[in-house]
């Protein structure tokens, strides 16, 4: 069965110089979306113009792969943090976070990890489950609808908004996770929302050996699309055991079709389409 990867720009250069040192045959490619494509005696490659690389599971693929990826070098942990549930009406907020260890990191990207949102629920769900079994720390944070509205509303009493939420519920996953960590240097890696907010949320976090890194595209990183994969996971559970509960089906209403008094149960009520 096929696997793939995605490459970095430095990577896919390494690549090249792979597939010249293994004197492996290129042919042309097939599609405008192709840049490279290796179809050889025990090798078929197929590279993307995102950078994303399919090949066979065959012993010489995966060997030439295992070469290619980078490790980050000097760090104990990169860890990661990233939400599912922030733009949908209905259901939990989650975020997860994930601490790897470089190891762990190439074993992840060699298995699929990347950004959850060019992954289907099922490819989500296989995903997270080999996440799990293979002792991943992670620590997410879970709030359920009627939590969710408390803390909005509390946040909202304060002339707060959504972003100062949303950092409150990061850096609170992100000291959960560091606290059951023992490393000489760490690095976190954050999707970039609300810089300042995000920074006033971290205060008294000990970062003499952590050092934390907010930057867009941050599911780039493994252990940020690793966390957003956990984080969808839960969602979707969570929106399972709503429908079960309430013998009702999420995904497929609007507010208006939801009983009032189950609304405030099942929904994020500062939704606009909620409100109405």
């Amino acid at each position: 069965m096929p696997v793939s990867v995605t490459l970095s720009k430095e990577e896919i250069g390494s690549l090249r110089d792979k597939i010249t040192a293994y004197n492996l045959q290129v042919v042309p490619v097939k599609s405008e979306y192709e840049l490279l494509r290796v179809d050889d005696a025990e090798v078929l490659m197929i590279l993307y113009k995102s950078g994303k690389l399919v090949h066979d599971n065959g012993h010489i693929a995966k060997k030439i792969v295992g070469e290619v990826l980078e490790t980050q070098e000097g760090y104990d942990f990169i860890l990661g943090t990233d939400e599912g549930g922030k733009g949908e009406w209905y259901g939990p907020l989650v975020v997860g976070s994930v601490a790897l260890k470089p190891e762990e990191i190439l074993i992840l990207r060699k298995i699929g990890v990347r950004d959850s949102k060019t992954l289907s629920r099922k490819k989500i769900r296989s995903l997270a489950e080999r996440i799990r079994k293979l002792g991943i720390i992670n620590k997410p944070i879970v709030l359920m609808p009627e939590t969710y509205n408390r803390v909005y509303s509390r946040f909202s009493s304060e002339g707060k908004t959504l972003n100062d939420l949303m950092a409150w519920a990061h850096a609170r996953a992100l000291k959960d996770l560091v606290s059951v960590l023992k490393y000489d240097k760490a690095k976190v890696v954050i999707d970039l929302f609300d810089e300042q907010k995000m920074e006033f949320r971290l205060r008294g976090l000990d970062r003499s050996n952590l050092e934390i890194i907010q930057k867009t595209r941050a599911e780039s990183e493994t252990s940020v699309a690793a966390a957003s994969i956990l984080a969808k996971d839960i969602f979707e559970d969570r929106v399972d055991e709503l429908d079960n509960r309430f013998q009702i089906d999420l995904r497929n209403s609007k507010p208006g079709d939801i009983v009032s008094g189950i609304l405030p149960k099942v929904a994020k009520l500062h939704f606009k389409n909620v409100g109405k």
